[in-house]
């Protein structure tokens, strides 16, 4: 399992941070990511919002490359549709693998935020038919060869994808994919499946043998995966969470609000799947972080990325180091914590 960190570039204007400083420091924190043995930085992407949040990971990809140069670089994800036509964005990240040395991963989704859709002037609707055209020319892309398309969205003309990519092929190809319908095309595509820290363990392991068994069902071989969690690691669960809390706040309230992002949970009391709102005294509470994502002291925290690297046989763990408004010293020592606390705990355990 190779671990990993995700880095979004947000700001807290409200804490005194700033664009430039964010970018900065996150540069700096790729680069003691390195020093600490960490496998992959990933990039992830929205548009529009007041923190800033990194609106180009390819763009940033480039520069973490040469920030970091032992780990991989991928995005957690892009979005696809707004990239304008697919080859550029192939063009893009052929540039990307090639300054990277042959480390670029590739992250792609078609969003979900219908206003990033409005201020680009796209059309929300038909974003699922525009992604799916995007990985067709993608893949034609990467043959090295010249190519025709004829889609309903895009068309392409004796296309030919120059620099090719270092990677023979292509690079790794994810995809995030929550529903079924979405878990059947990443396979198609032979793409591994990243999930993002918002499900519960059972839910998150449910999807990843989904995938596996849509895989068996197509005939393809066994493709990888990905989760993004949050590793909260201190002297216990309360004291741990309560040092992270004025980020978790932001982070979780404002970005990634369950009206925002349509989460549910199930009813402790009749056992439905209900929406989530951040009324709701669940959500935020250890209780709701415990399902998801790893909370307390290191040996509790190494036991439970056991636990979950049983159930779901992960390639990659990210994790966010820095959170937005973090000091880039607190955040060098969470990435401390995880390597050199858990991690070794980690493998002692999984026998490796």
């Amino acid at each position: 399992m190779r671990l990993g960190i995700m880095l979004s570039f947000q700001c807290r204007a409200d804490l005194g941070e700033t664009w430039e400083a964010a970018y900065r420091d996150g540069l700096a924190l790729a680069a003691e990511a390195g020093r600490l043995g960490i496998d992959d930085i990933w990039v992830s992407e929205h548009h529009g919002e007041e923190d800033g949040y990194c609106p180009s990971p390819v763009v940033a990809g480039a520069a973490l490359a040469a920030a970091a140069p032992t780990c991989r670089i991928g995005q957690g994800i892009a979005i696809s549709p707004l990239y304008g036509h697919p080859l550029r964005l192939a063009e893009d990240l052929a540039v990307l693998d090639n300054i990277s040395g042959g480390r670029a991963q590739i992250g792609l989704g078609q969003g979900y935020r219908r206003a990033e859709f409005e201020a680009y002037g796209l059309n929300y609707g038909t974003r699922t038919r525009a992604f799916e055209e995007s990985l067709d020319i993608l893949r034609l892309a990467w043959t090295g060869e010249r190519f025709d398309y004829e889609g309903s969205i895009y068309r392409t003309k004796n296309g030919l994808l120059r620099p090719a990519p270092v990677q023979p092929g292509r690079p790794p190809l994810w995809i995030g994919a929550a529903a079924p319908v979405s878990r059947a095309r990443a396979v198609r595509h032979h793409a591994g499946l990243m999930i993002a820290p918002l499900t519960e363990l059972a839910h998150t392991a449910r999807q990843f043998e989904s995938f596996d068994q849509e895989a068996q069902r197509q005939g393809a071989p066994r493709l990888p995966h990905a989760l993004s969690r949050e590793i909260l690691v201190g002297d216990s669960a309360q004291e741990a969470i309560a040092r992270h809390q004025v980020y978790l706040d932001h982070t979780y309230r404002v970005q990634y609000a369950p009206e925002r992002t349509g989460m549910t949970y199930r009813d402790p009391a009749t056992g439905e799947r209900k929406p989530l709102t951040s009324d709701n005294p669940y959500f935020m509470s250890e209780a709701y972080m415990r399902d998801r994502w790893f909370v307390g002291a290191p040996d509790e925290v190494a036991a439970s990325i056991v636990e979950w690297q049983r159930k779901m046989n992960l390639d990659v763990l990210l994790f966010h180091p820095k959170m937005p408004g973090m000091p880039l010293k607190h955040a060098v020592e969470e990435m401390e914590r995880v390597t050199k606390q858990v991690m070794p705990l980690v493998r002692q355990k999984l026998g490796g």
